[in-house]
């Protein structure tokens, strides 16, 4: 095992498989499904190799452009309180 097969997280090792994005564009959200990406076995945390990280790029400065439709979802925002 190589260290680019351990996650930097919990050091569990990481396998290929598919990750959901919850990107912000402006006051929109935009969620980009099956990203192929290294997912973690044990805590799930995904990494995206760089090819993919410039594909999503892309993708989302079409989305901005308006240039890719988007299916709509409900989505709710909620302000965390931490009392110090």
């Amino acid at each position: 095992m190589t260290d680019s097969d351990i996650c930097a997280l919990c050091g569990g090792k990481l396998l290929e498989g598919f990750t959901e994005l919850v990107l912000k564009a402006g006051d929109e959200l935009a969620v980009i499904k099956r990203v192929p990406a290294l997912v973690c076995k044990c805590c799930h945390e995904a990494y995206l190799t760089p090819d993919v990280s410039e594909r999503v790029d892309q993708v989302m400065r079409e989305y901005r452009a308006g240039k890719r439709l988007a299916r709509p979802i409900a989505a709710g925002e909620v302000e965390l309180e931490v009392s110090g």
